[in-house]
């Protein structure tokens, strides 16, 4: 079960990379989708892979309430609606992690690998923004299909085409 856990993170980061590469030639969906909180619009981002078509890119959308200040160490609570329409463009914060020390190359490399030493500095830029607050999805989906969104259900957020 871990290594699953492992593979899809590994994916995931691989696949944001490429993503956020060519965050800025994105632009706004046209798509708004209501959520049982608030509505949100994504980006359309190409993935600059041959075959690959675009996606659709919702960044930072809260899936529960931060437990922080007098709630840490507390389960998290229903995350708060929000009234103005959400434009999901943004990572949310990682939840704070100990890195190994990495600046020196040559003492880094004593403890490590070189692919992990490499990896961890690919890694460093979505790691910079750290918090507790860190209860944030960020989904991707084939930009232009229709239905896509209907009906899905994820724990707490119930997700459907506003139009």
């Amino acid at each position: 079960m871990q290594r699953v856990g492992v593979l899809a993170l590994l994916l995931s980061l691989n696949y944001m990379e490429v993503s956020q590469g060519s965050r800025h030639n994105g632009h706004l969906s046209p798509r708004v989708i209501r959520t049982k909180y608030g509505t949100v619009r994504g980006m359309i981002n190409s993935i600059g892979v041959d075959g690959m078509g675009d996606a659709e890119v919702f960044l930072g959308l809260p899936y529960a309430e931060p437990p922080v200040g007098n709630l840490r160490l507390m389960p998290p609570g229903t995350p708060s609606p929000w009234s103005a329409l959400r434009v999901a463009q943004h990572l949310g914060p990682v939840c704070p992690q100990r890195l190994p020390d990495i600046r020196n190359k040559t003492e880094a490399l004593k403890t490590m690998s070189q692919g992990r030493y490499h990896h961890l500095r690919r890694l460093l830029p979505y790691l910079r923004n750290q918090s507790e607050d860190c209860l944030y999805l960020n989904i991707y989906s084939p930009a232009g299909v229709v239905g896509m969104h209907k009906e899905i259900l994820m724990e707490n957020i119930a997700v459907s085409d506003a139009a």
